[in-house]
């Protein structure tokens, strides 16, 4: 089975993915359950998620080619989901992914081997936390054949995702993206432009 790349999966679609993909054959277990309703119920709540992406190298000299294309090392990003579309931060600008957290559910079924991966992803509780100053329900889930794994923090006051942290490890490259949750106020950003307008303003047709 093929796995997917590291950048494949911003934190939009993890969690869209994870909600799709627990079958009827997952959902007997309760601990997916959990998961499966604190997820989906993202379809329609507006959330701002803070990013901050780790990227490592086992090789030397592949680390140093990566760090001369400005891959490697920290970097900070964010997303918003307004319950209707997906708004992405790249390169300081706000990119209208003319999506919503609903629709990128149905990426599972455009690659059979992303969706049977996620199918046969584990999950398990972990002991209770205080994260942000709320209490949260702690739980991992892990995907091998896409060298993935996540684990969630979710409140138990709104029963939604506070944060999550993603260990995508493909041998090579190891990326950890922490990711923070906030639903405070949230609304589309001002003068956010489309991908195909980024391209075009970058020089591309």
């Amino acid at each position: 089975m093929k796995k997917m790349s590291c950048r494949t999966l911003g934190a939009s679609l993890t969690l869209a993915l994870y909600a799709a993909a627990i079958t009827p054959a997952l959902a007997i277990d309760p601990v997916c359950n959990q998961l499966k309703a604190a997820t989906q119920v993202l379809r329609t709540t507006p959330f701002h998620i803070y990013m901050t992406e780790t990227q490592s190298f086992t090789n030397t000299n592949m680390a140093k080619a990566a760090g001369q294309i400005g891959m490697g090392g920290t970097k900070q990003s964010e997303e918003i989901s307004t319950g209707k579309n997906i708004y992405v931060m790249t390169g300081g600008k706000w990119i209208d992914m003319q999506t919503s957290f609903a629709a990128m559910e149905q990426v599972k079924d455009s690659d059979p081997d992303t969706k049977q991966a996620i199918e046969e992803s584990k999950c398990k509780a972990l002991p209770d936390e205080v994260m942000y100053g709320q209490p949260t329900s702690v739980y991992v889930q892990s995907s091998p054949a896409l060298g993935i794994e996540t684990k969630l923090w979710i409140s138990k006051t709104t029963h939604l995702p506070v944060r999550m942290d993603m260990t995508n490890d493909q041998g090579a490259m190891k990326m950890l993206t922490v990711s923070r949750y906030d639903y405070s106020g949230v609304q589309a950003p001002a003068h956010a432009i489309t991908m195909k307008e980024m391209v075009k303003s970058s020089g591309g047709r």
